[in-house]
Protein backbone atom coordinates (compact mmCIF):
# COMPACT_ATOMS: atom_id res chain seq x y z
CA UNK A 1 0.00 0.00 0.00
CA UNK A 2 2.67 2.09 0.74
CA UNK A 3 5.92 1.71 -1.00
CA UNK A 4 7.83 3.81 -3.12
CA UNK A 5 9.91 4.79 -0.20
CA UNK A 6 12.06 7.22 -1.33
CA UNK A 7 15.43 8.17 0.80
CA UNK A 8 15.98 12.06 1.42
CA UNK A 9 19.20 13.17 2.64
CA UNK A 10 19.23 15.95 5.31
CA UNK A 11 22.11 18.08 5.42
CA UNK A 12 23.95 17.86 8.69
CA UNK A 13 24.88 21.48 8.03
CA UNK A 14 22.40 24.16 7.74
CA UNK A 15 23.47 26.07 4.62
CA UNK A 16 20.87 29.07 5.20
CA UNK A 17 21.71 30.65 1.57
CA UNK A 18 20.87 27.40 0.11
CA UNK A 19 17.50 27.71 1.54
CA UNK A 20 17.29 31.69 1.20
CA UNK A 21 14.70 31.08 -1.76
CA UNK A 22 12.67 29.30 0.57
CA UNK A 23 12.27 32.11 2.81
CA UNK A 24 8.98 33.51 3.97
CA UNK A 25 8.61 36.82 5.04
CA UNK A 26 7.63 36.91 9.02
CA UNK A 27 5.27 39.16 10.64
CA UNK A 28 5.71 41.37 13.67
CA UNK A 29 3.99 41.18 17.15
CA UNK A 30 1.68 43.80 16.34
CA UNK A 31 0.80 42.30 13.26
CA UNK A 32 0.06 38.81 14.71
CA UNK A 33 -1.89 39.94 16.91
CA UNK A 34 -4.29 41.66 13.93
CA UNK A 35 -4.17 37.81 12.60
CA UNK A 36 -7.19 35.52 13.07
CA UNK A 37 -6.56 32.40 14.51
CA UNK A 38 -7.96 30.49 11.59
CA UNK A 39 -5.17 32.10 9.69
CA UNK A 40 -3.04 30.06 11.20
CA UNK A 41 -4.68 27.01 11.78
CA UNK A 42 -6.72 26.18 9.87
CA UNK A 43 -9.35 23.15 11.40
CA UNK A 44 -9.79 19.92 8.89
CA UNK A 45 -11.52 18.14 11.66
CA UNK A 46 -12.81 14.40 9.51
CA UNK A 47 -10.36 14.42 7.26
CA UNK A 48 -7.06 12.68 6.42
CA UNK A 49 -3.18 13.21 6.72
CA UNK A 50 -1.45 11.82 4.29
CA UNK A 51 0.08 8.13 5.49
CA UNK A 52 1.97 7.60 2.43
CA UNK A 53 4.23 11.02 3.54
CA UNK A 54 7.85 9.78 4.17
CA UNK A 55 10.13 10.98 6.82
CA UNK A 56 13.36 10.45 8.64
CA UNK A 57 13.60 9.09 11.96
CA UNK A 58 15.55 10.39 14.90
CA UNK A 59 18.36 7.25 13.86
CA UNK A 60 17.72 8.47 10.26
CA UNK A 61 15.47 5.35 9.10
CA UNK A 62 13.00 6.21 6.26
CA UNK A 63 9.52 5.91 7.53
CA UNK A 64 6.49 6.66 6.12
CA UNK A 65 3.60 8.14 8.60
CA UNK A 66 1.66 4.63 7.86
CA UNK A 67 4.20 2.72 9.62
CA UNK A 68 3.61 5.31 12.31
CA UNK A 69 -0.20 6.08 12.89
CA UNK A 70 -1.15 2.77 13.81
CA UNK A 71 -2.90 3.31 16.36
CA UNK A 72 -4.04 6.70 18.10
CA UNK A 73 -1.47 9.25 17.52
CA UNK A 74 -0.71 12.75 18.65
CA UNK A 75 0.78 14.70 16.37
CA UNK A 76 2.87 17.86 17.36
CA UNK A 77 4.43 20.56 14.46
CA UNK A 78 8.01 21.89 15.80
CA UNK A 79 11.49 22.36 14.45
CA UNK A 80 14.24 21.34 17.24
CA UNK A 81 15.94 24.28 17.17
CA UNK A 82 13.77 26.54 17.93
CA UNK A 83 14.52 29.02 21.23
CA UNK A 84 11.04 29.42 22.67
CA UNK A 85 7.82 27.68 22.56
CA UNK A 86 9.06 24.25 20.70
CA UNK A 87 10.84 23.46 23.55
CA UNK A 88 7.87 24.16 26.04
CA UNK A 89 5.06 22.90 24.33
CA UNK A 90 6.90 19.30 23.98
CA UNK A 91 7.98 19.56 28.18
CA UNK A 92 4.04 19.94 28.75
CA UNK A 93 3.29 17.33 26.28
CA UNK A 94 5.67 15.01 28.34
CA UNK A 95 3.80 16.04 31.44
CA UNK A 96 0.63 15.52 30.22
CA UNK A 97 1.36 11.97 28.54
CA UNK A 98 3.09 11.23 32.25
CA UNK A 99 0.04 11.56 33.68
CA UNK A 100 -2.17 9.99 31.16
CA UNK A 101 -4.94 6.97 32.15
CA UNK A 102 -4.16 5.41 28.88
CA UNK A 103 -1.50 2.24 28.99
CA UNK A 104 1.51 3.32 27.63
CA UNK A 105 2.16 2.09 24.34
CA UNK A 106 -1.60 1.94 23.55
CA UNK A 107 -0.96 5.27 21.58
CA UNK A 108 1.65 6.96 19.77
CA UNK A 109 3.26 10.64 19.35
CA UNK A 110 4.81 12.40 16.43
CA UNK A 111 7.06 14.98 16.84
CA UNK A 112 7.80 16.73 13.38
CA UNK A 113 10.17 19.16 12.12
CA UNK A 114 8.26 21.71 9.80
CA UNK A 115 12.13 23.01 9.35
CA UNK A 116 13.35 21.11 6.55
CA UNK A 117 16.94 21.52 6.84
CA UNK A 118 16.88 20.39 10.34
CA UNK A 119 19.12 16.60 10.03
CA UNK A 120 17.69 13.51 11.80
CA UNK A 121 20.74 14.27 14.46
CA UNK A 122 18.99 17.45 15.42
CA UNK A 123 15.91 15.18 16.45
CA UNK A 124 17.82 12.82 18.32
CA UNK A 125 19.77 15.45 20.33
CA UNK A 126 15.78 16.93 21.48
CA UNK A 127 14.32 13.46 21.84
CA UNK A 128 15.74 12.59 25.35
CA UNK A 129 14.81 15.90 26.53
CA UNK A 130 11.32 14.94 26.91
CA UNK A 131 11.22 11.01 26.59
CA UNK A 132 13.63 11.33 29.69
CA UNK A 133 10.73 12.71 31.61
CA UNK A 134 8.23 10.54 30.97
CA UNK A 135 9.87 7.05 33.01
CA UNK A 136 11.67 3.83 32.08
CA UNK A 137 8.97 1.66 31.08
CA UNK A 138 7.35 4.22 28.45
CA UNK A 139 8.02 2.39 24.94
CA UNK A 140 11.19 4.02 22.76
CA UNK A 141 9.05 4.27 19.61
CA UNK A 142 6.36 5.59 21.33
CA UNK A 143 7.31 9.43 20.92
CA UNK A 144 9.29 9.07 17.47
CA UNK A 145 10.61 12.59 16.19
CA UNK A 146 10.75 13.25 12.73
CA UNK A 147 12.55 15.48 9.97
CA UNK A 148 11.83 15.55 6.16
CA UNK A 149 12.14 17.64 3.12
CA UNK A 150 9.99 20.34 2.30
CA UNK A 151 7.43 18.80 -0.21
CA UNK A 152 6.72 16.18 2.55
CA UNK A 153 6.70 18.54 5.30
CA UNK A 154 4.12 20.90 3.13
CA UNK A 155 2.02 17.83 2.14
CA UNK A 156 1.31 17.03 5.93
CA UNK A 157 0.78 20.84 7.45
CA UNK A 158 -1.39 22.00 4.61
CA UNK A 159 -3.76 18.41 5.54
CA UNK A 160 -3.85 19.43 9.13
CA UNK A 161 -4.32 23.57 7.97
CA UNK A 162 -1.07 24.18 10.04
CA UNK A 163 0.83 28.07 9.05
CA UNK A 164 4.34 28.77 9.99
CA UNK A 165 6.07 31.15 8.39
CA UNK A 166 10.35 31.58 8.08
CA UNK A 167 11.84 34.71 8.75
CA UNK A 168 14.82 36.57 7.68
CA UNK A 169 16.84 35.08 10.42
CA UNK A 170 15.94 31.77 9.73
CA UNK A 171 14.05 31.20 12.83
CA UNK A 172 9.79 30.91 12.39
CA UNK A 173 6.77 32.44 13.64
CA UNK A 174 3.98 29.22 14.15
CA UNK A 175 1.36 28.63 16.33
CA UNK A 176 1.30 26.36 19.40
CA UNK A 177 -1.03 23.31 18.11
CA UNK A 178 -1.62 19.97 18.74
CA UNK A 179 -3.67 17.45 16.44
CA UNK A 180 -5.20 14.22 17.55
CA UNK A 181 -5.19 11.16 14.67
CA UNK A 182 -7.37 8.08 14.60
CA UNK A 183 -5.49 4.84 13.69
CA UNK A 184 -6.99 5.19 10.17
CA UNK A 185 -4.96 8.85 10.02
CA UNK A 186 -8.34 10.52 10.31
CA UNK A 187 -8.48 14.19 11.81
CA UNK A 188 -9.92 13.76 15.37
CA UNK A 189 -9.57 17.06 17.49
CA UNK A 190 -6.88 19.78 17.36
CA UNK A 191 -5.38 20.88 20.91
CA UNK A 192 -4.57 24.85 21.58
CA UNK A 193 -2.78 25.87 25.08
CA UNK A 194 -0.69 24.00 27.54
CA UNK A 195 -1.78 20.93 26.61
CA UNK A 196 -3.32 19.84 29.63
CA UNK A 197 -3.53 16.23 30.71
CA UNK A 198 -6.90 16.12 30.55
CA UNK A 199 -7.39 17.98 27.85
CA UNK A 200 -4.74 15.04 25.67
CA UNK A 201 -6.88 12.23 27.72
CA UNK A 202 -10.09 13.44 26.36
CA UNK A 203 -8.53 13.85 22.52
CA UNK A 204 -6.46 10.27 22.72
CA UNK A 205 -10.23 8.95 24.20
CA UNK A 206 -11.62 10.35 20.85
CA UNK A 207 -8.99 9.24 18.47
CA UNK A 208 -9.31 5.76 20.00
CA UNK A 209 -12.91 6.20 18.90
CA UNK A 210 -12.69 7.02 15.80
CA UNK A 211 -15.10 10.16 16.14
CA UNK A 212 -14.07 13.41 15.03
CA UNK A 213 -14.63 16.41 17.97
CA UNK A 214 -14.64 19.80 18.42
CA UNK A 215 -11.26 21.12 19.60
CA UNK A 216 -10.05 22.30 23.13
CA UNK A 217 -9.00 25.36 24.33
CA UNK A 218 -9.54 27.95 21.39
CA UNK A 219 -6.48 29.98 21.95
CA UNK A 220 -3.60 29.77 19.61
CA UNK A 221 0.44 30.98 21.76
CA UNK A 222 2.85 31.77 19.00
CA UNK A 223 6.17 30.96 19.19
CA UNK A 224 7.90 34.28 17.84
CA UNK A 225 11.84 34.80 17.47
CA UNK A 226 14.33 36.04 20.12
CA UNK A 227 14.86 39.83 19.88
CA UNK A 228 16.80 41.51 22.48
CA UNK A 229 16.16 44.94 21.01
CA UNK A 230 12.52 44.33 21.69
CA UNK A 231 12.85 42.86 25.31
CA UNK A 232 15.41 45.09 26.10
CA UNK A 233 12.28 47.99 24.94
CA UNK A 234 9.96 45.84 26.67
CA UNK A 235 11.62 45.90 30.06
CA UNK A 236 12.47 49.34 30.16
CA UNK A 237 9.17 49.91 29.59
CA UNK A 238 8.02 47.44 32.43
CA UNK A 239 10.73 49.47 34.90
CA UNK A 240 9.14 52.94 33.85
CA UNK A 241 6.05 51.88 34.90
CA UNK A 242 6.85 50.36 38.11
CA UNK A 243 8.68 53.39 39.20
CA UNK A 244 5.89 55.50 38.32
CA UNK A 245 2.69 52.98 40.31
CA UNK A 246 5.92 53.37 43.22
CA UNK A 247 5.80 57.37 42.79
CA UNK A 248 2.17 57.38 42.58
CA UNK A 249 1.43 54.64 45.84
CA UNK A 250 4.10 57.24 47.74
CA UNK A 251 1.79 60.52 46.54
CA UNK A 252 -1.37 59.07 47.88
CA UNK A 253 0.09 57.23 50.96
CA UNK A 254 1.38 60.79 51.87
CA UNK A 255 -2.19 62.84 50.93
CA UNK A 256 -4.25 60.48 52.34
CA UNK A 257 -1.96 60.44 55.67
CA UNK A 258 -2.36 64.16 55.73
CA UNK A 259 -5.66 64.32 55.07
CA UNK A 260 -6.43 61.95 57.95
CA UNK A 261 -4.21 63.83 60.34
CA UNK A 262 -6.29 66.87 59.60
Amino acid sequence: MHKNHQQHESPIEMDHSEHAAHDQQGLSLSEQQSVAPEEWVTEKTGQFVPLEATFKDEKGKVITLAELVDRPTLLLPVYYFCPRACSFDQANLAEAIKKTSHPKGSFRVISMSFNEVEPPEAAAIAKPNYTELLGPDFPEDGWVFLTGDKENILRVTNAIGYTFKKQSDHLFIHPSALVALSSEGQIIKYIYGSFLHGDVDLALAEAEKGTPATSIRRFLSFCFNYSPKQNQTIFTILKLSTVTLLVAGFFYFVFFFLRKKK
